[in-house]
């Protein structure tokens, strides 16, 4: 079975989470993530080609061969949505360029897929991450792990772990339950 080369991408202005994991049958590791900070105080356009930027090197220097992008949703402010989507343009745009396919995943979908529910938090989150990929003991920041959950979810839908049990029960990551 081929390897599958997964970078995570959760998008914003201010901070972008990101994450390379790559998964070969059952086996998913971390190769590398972070987050880049691109600076509260600079002008919009800036933060966007600085966001543009780091985000081709990535795929110049990992070469996934998917990218998984959290979707947008609307939240109580409208002018944050709007930013948010300004970010995600940046993504899809520049991994169209390059060719790689995309995965646009719902925030409630990744906290259903990596948790088991679709309310859990961002620390529950990072801390099923770290039980389920190999290498990620510890996080810069709830973004990069939120990236990194982004990637274990299009891991995830795709290779159908995560399923049912004989149609009894569903099958959950460690440490996760249903609510």
């Amino acid at each position: 079975m081929a390897a599958r080369r997964i970078l995570g991408i959760d998008p914003g202005t201010r901070f972008v989470g990101w994450g390379v994991i790559e998964a070969c049958g059952d086996s998913v590791r971390r190769l590398d993530s972070g987050t880049w900070r691109l600076g509260e105080r600079n002008p919009l356009l800036e933060r966007l080609v600085l966001f543009r930027k780091k985000l081709v090197c990535v795929l110049e220097e990992w070469s996934p061969t998917e990218v998984a992008l959290e979707s947008a949703f609307m939240g109580k402010n409208a002018r944050s949505a709007l930013r948010l989507g300004e970010a995600r343009g940046v993504a899809l745009v520049t991994v169209a360029e390059v060719g790689i396919p995309l995965m646009e995943i719902p925030p409630a979908l990744v906290k259903r897929r990596v948790a088991g529910a679709g309310n859990a938090g961002k620390e529950m989150i990072a801390h099923l991450v770290a039980a389920q990929v190999e290498g990620c003991e510890d996080f810069g920041s709830l973004d990069e792990s939120d990236a990194l959950a982004v990637a274990l979810c299009a891991f995830l839908e795709k290779s159908g772990n995560i399923g049912h049990d004989g149609g009894r029960r569903p099958v959950l990551p460690p440490g996760a339950e249903l609510q």
